[in-house]
């Protein structure tokens, strides 16, 4: 017996464009105020024309996550950090089941990536998460912090080797549209250095039991941090 089949939804190619770029500025991969590549550039690397590009981006202008700017010095720029935040706290406010649900899963998942990782490491994986720990070193602002707190995450994904885990984690994180770190940005940086830190020594040692429990924390600690700006 077939279980669990739904209607097949379509979506026009720009709606995808739409998606993934909306993924880029939740996890901040594309940080407030930045540029976007040249409209050329970046329809080649979606593998979308230029006309699928432009809708894509009336789209995301429409909804308040970029500005288009007219003339050579022009372009299509991420939002700033003030809008960004209001959308990021309106849909926090919204929907706290589903963000809880979020956190629910990635404490499920992710310290299980971590143990996966440290069995399974490579050297290339040890060198995008010392890189992803320097990005969070040098934040100089609270966007470029979460792109490494992000680039972290996604390397301990990676290096898990299992696809699937992998997958996922890209997508809870996409999906956890959060406001960016208010307070003192010494004392995030230096906390999250820490924290994310102590996994990677984990998983460098191949210390699995090390990395799960020390991944669980940073995942506590996030969950703070979102309930801290819900408060806030």
């Amino acid at each position: 017996m077939l279980w669990g089949l739904k209607p097949v939804e379509q979506q026009a190619a720009y709606g995808l464009a739409v998606t993934r770029l909306k993924r880029q500025a939740h996890m901040c991969m594309v940080l407030p105020g930045e540029r976007l590549p040249a409209e050329r550039k970046l329809a080649e690397q979606m593998g979308l024309s230029r006309v699928t590009l432009r809708e894509a981006l009336r789209v995301l202008e429409a909804e308040g996550y970029i500005s288009v700017k007219r003339g050579a010095s022009g372009g299509a720029f991420v939002a700033q950090e003030g809008p960004l935040r209001e959308m990021a706290l309106k849909r926090l406010g919204s929907d706290p089941s589903g963000v809880l649900r979020i956190f629910e899963y990635r404490a499920a998942v992710e310290p299980l990536a971590a143990q996966f990782s440290a069995m399974r490491r490579t050297p290339g994986d040890l060198r995008r998460l010392d890189e992803a720990i320097s990005e969070i070193g040098k934040a100089t602002n609270a966007g470029e912090l979460r792109r490494g707190e992000a680039a972290f995450h996604l390397a301990v994904a990676q290096a898990s080797a299992n696809p699937y885990i992998s997958s996922s984690i890209e997508d809870a994180l996409a999906s956890l549209f959060m406001p960016l770190p208010q307070g003192s940005l010494a004392e995030q940086v230096a906390q999250s250095g820490l924290l994310r830190g102590n996994v990677v020594d984990a998983i460098r040692d191949r210390d699995q039991a090390k990395a799960e429990q020390r991944m669980k924390l940073v995942i506590e600690y996030e969950q703070a941090r979102a309930s801290d700006s819900k408060a806030a």
